[in-house]
Formats: C-alpha cells, sequence, structure tokens
C-alpha cells in the first residue's frame, strides 16, 4: 500500500471514530442541549414524544397535510405584535405512528377530531380513578416548561392535589418537523412526572380549537363520571384549594351551583367585534365568520363545564366546521347551537386585584376566587400558593399532634418524590404534607 492510500485510510478510520462517538454521546448530552436552547429563547413551540407514562403513585393511573408555517413564540392567548405565522391554516404536525391506521377513520370513532381523520394521542394517561371528582386539563406549549414546572410547585402540587378529589393533566400538540431534542424531553418529563397528554397536530396558535377539542374527547371518554372539567391555561394561577372548599361544604351556595348539570362557568365576553383589520393579530375573514359580532362566549383561558355540557359540545364540536378562535366556536357558537347557558363566574382576580392581595390590601377570601387573570408572574403565583398554604395549615398550629402527623406526611411525601437529574430543568417538589 503506497503512501496517499495509507493516508487516505487512516483518515476514514478517524471520520468513523468521530461519527460514533457523536453518536454515543448524543443521548447524554441532549438535555443539557435543550436547555441550552430554551435559555437563549423566549419563544415557544411544541414537542411529542411516544414513551408511555409511569402509573401514578398514590392515586393510580389517575393523510398528512401541508407543512404549516410554524410559530415559534409560545402559542399565548395574547400574540406577539410580530407574529405574522397567525395567517396560516391549521394542520397535523406530524404523520401517525406506523402502528396507526392510513385508512382515514369514520366521523364517529375514536380516531375522528373534527376534520382530523387519523387523530391519535401521541402521548396518553390511564384513566381517572373513581374518586377523582374535578379533572383540570392544562392548555400548554411545548416549550412551556418553566410554567408546568410553576404549576407543579404550587397550586398542582402533587403532595397536595393528590389528597384531594382532584386531577391535574397538561395538554400539549405536536412538535412538528426537525425537533426531535424536544420530542425526547417531552418524554423524559413525562416519565417523570406522569402528567402530559399529546396530539399529533402542530401545536400552533390556529390549532387550539384541535387542542380544545381534545380536552373534552379525553373527559368524554376517560373521566366522564367526574362532577367538573376545568379548562384551564398554563398562565394563570387557579385557586385549587378554594374550589376542594366548595366542594366539600354543602352549605356554601357555590356547591350546588358546581352541581348543575348545565354548567358552563366562566367570566364571558358579550357583543365582542370580530376583527377585520390586517394589523390584527385576531384578525377573521368574513369567509372564516360573516356576522359582526360574537356571540357571547367563554375566554378560554378559564372555563368550568358538567359532565353533560361536555359531552353535547364534544358532539357538535365533531360535526362542526373548523374555526381557529377556539373559545369563541366551541362556548360560544355551538354553546349557543345546544342551547348551553353560560353562568358567570362572579369572582375573578384581575392584575391590579393580584398587586393589592400581595401587597396586604385584600385578603385571600375576601371575596373569594378560582382564578387569575392569564400571564400571572411566577413569583405571584408562588406568593399566592403560599398564602393558601397558611390558611389551610392555619387550624394545625392549634393541634400538636395534627401538626406532627402533617410533619411526618411532608416528610414521608419529600422522600418520595423522584429526584431530576442535574442535566434535566431544576423542579424541587414543593412538599405541603396536607391531607
Amino acid at each position: 500500500m503506497d503512501k496517499r492510500s495509507l493516508c487516505l485510510l487512516l483518515i476514514c478510520i478517524n471520520v468513523c471514530l468521530v461519527i460514533w462517538l457523536v453518536s454515543v454521546q448524543q443521548s447524554p448530552m441532549l438535555e443539557a442541549e435543550i436547555m441550552a436552547d430554551f435559555s437563549g429563547s423566549s419563544s415557544g413551540s411544541s414537542s411529542s414524544s411516544t414513551s408511555q407514562p409511569p402509573t401514578r403513585g398514590s392515586r393510580g393511573g389517575r393523510g398528512s397535510r401541508s407543512k404549516p408555517n410554524q410559530i415559534t413564540h409560545q402559542p399565548s392567548r395574547s400574540p406577539s405584535n410580530n407574529d405574522s405565522s397567525l395567517v396560516s391554516n391549521h394542520h397535523l404536525a406530524t404523520p401517525p405512528p406506523p402502528s396507526a391506521s392510513q385508512t382515514p377513520a369514520p366521523p364517529g370513532s375514536s380516531m375522528h377530531l373534527m376534520d382530523l381523520p387519523n387523530f391519535v394521542y401521541l402521548m396518553d394517561q390511564p384513566a381517572c380513578d373513581k374518586d377523582v371528582q374535578v379533572l383540570v386539563l392544562v392548555h400548554s406549549a411545548v416549550r412551556n416548561i418553566d410554567k408546568r414546572r410553576i404549576i407543579r410547585q404550587t397550586w398542582a402540587d402533587r403532595s397536595y392535589i393528590d389528597h384531594t378529589p382532584l386531577r391535574v393533566i397538561f395538554l400539549v400538540g405536536g412538535v412538528g418537523e426537525n425537533a426531535e431534542k424536544w420530542q425526547q424531553f417531552l418524554g423524559r418529563e413525562n416519565h417523570l412526572h406522569g402528567d402530559l397528554i399529546q396530539g399529533n397536530f402542530d401545536d400552533a396558535y390556529r390549532n387550539m380549537t384541535y387542542k380544545h377539542v381534545m380536552a373534552l374527547k379525553w373527559f368524554n371518554e376517560k373521566c366522564a363520571h367526574a362532577q367538573l372539567l376545568v379548562k384551564v391555561d398554563d398562565d394563570v394561577f387557579m385557586n385549587t384549594p378554594q374550589l376542594v372548599k366548595y366542594l366539600a361544604t354543602p352549605s356554601l351556595p357555590e356547591h350546588s351551583m358546581l352541581l348543575d348539570p348545565d354548567l358552563l362557568l366562566c367570566r364571558s365576553v358579550n357583543r365582542s367585534r370580530v376583527k377585520r383589520t390586517f394589523r390584527s393579530k385576531w384578525r377573521v375573514t368574513y369567509k372564516e365568520y360573516p356576522n359582526r359580532f360574537y356571540p357571547e362566549y367563554c375566554p378560554g383561558m378559564a372555563i368550568v363545564y358538567a359532565p353533560d355540557v361536555v359531552r353535547r359540545l364534544f358532539e357538535a364540536a365533531q360535526k362542526a366546521k373548523y374555526f381557529w378562535v377556539d373559545d369563541v366556536l366551541i362556548t360560544g357558537i355551538l354553546a349557543e347551537e345546544t342551547g348551553t347557558k353560560i353562568t358567570k363566574l362572579k369572582y375573578y382576580l384581575e392584575q391590579k386585584d393580584v398587586r393589592k392581595l400581595l401587597g396586604g390590601g385584600a385578603d385571600l377570601e375576601e371575596p373569594p376566587f378560582l382564578f387569575t387573570n392569564h400571564a400571572i408572574l411566577p413569583d405571584e403565583s408562588m406568593a399566592i400558593w403560599q398564602m393558601a398554604l397558611d390558611r389551610i395549615q392555619r387550624p394545625l398550629l392549634t393541634h400538636p399532634a395534627s401538626s406532627s402527623a402533617s410533619a411526618s406526611s411532608a416528610t414521608s411525601a419529600s422522600k418520595s418524590a423522584p429526584e431530576v437529574p442535574s442535566a434535566n430543568i431544576s423542579e424541587a417538589q414543593t412538599s405541603t404534607g396536607l391531607s
């Protein structure tokens, strides 16, 4: 072998060795790379995974379209002024897994979601246990990792929620193409927490109707025995202790209200004018919606449904023409078509009320509230949650035995909490030790 051939052989061997090393090291470095991408970007996207979640600890199992313009910020209900991608149509994110049928499913089948003939869950959860009275489905975007973390540390803290009749699950859409890292990261997040459900449509702003109808579908199929469905966005603080109090206190008027079989509870919007100007990110064409005003509807950030209302709105949505403004379609147009009346939520914590509460100018229960407005800050959520815990634990301070038992429970909960890998997001589990 001449010198030139030997050099070429050595170069080929070195290239192969480098490729092998990169492939071996890719998996351990995955989460660190994702976190670098996440910390360097304030925008949001979506992700998916086919991994199945573990069973929950003490609660048990508690034809492709053309590629759409990808939304590079989180699908918020307050779109940014420079977001031109909202004009894109709705589409599937990724084709169904190879095991899914390639024949379009009939409208009445479980694989049919509005006009998507091959809908599947890319990630799913076990059906609700019989003791679940309220299913809380949080609409989230894949890159909203920090928002999900804050929720898990505050009003959906498992050491509190697992001792209540509530169950909290996050809903996300698909990641689209070239987002395998986020897909794998979602799988690890779900493996750690067991609380993600994912549909095979792009997690884009104009696909939020799919996510909303998916929420109705999942409740209808896997949690229909529950008393309530709560649909809430991931930038809203939900006062779960107040809801538990309403459920457990028959003497309160809210208790009987929550038992209403026709309940559709929210802070409704009436005679909202349809935006037609090209400068508006909420622009709707006459072809999409011909009327001048929308019917009365519930803003999607916080809605409470009775099971019968979930069923009839889901059935109506399956037959409806797709409209990308999800809350208007489902709680406005379809609610009107099905004769469903909106019950107006009496108390709602606006941003000014949050500041007043945290500044000491108001009390947590005067008046009581179930939801804050959207876009609440992480430190505000933490502070309100601590106030809620202090109020819950206040009676225990006069009973040493109860306080001791509570501390023991907190220690047990802390030991059972899964340890988060250092390369993953730091998710310190807040231990309340409440029973």
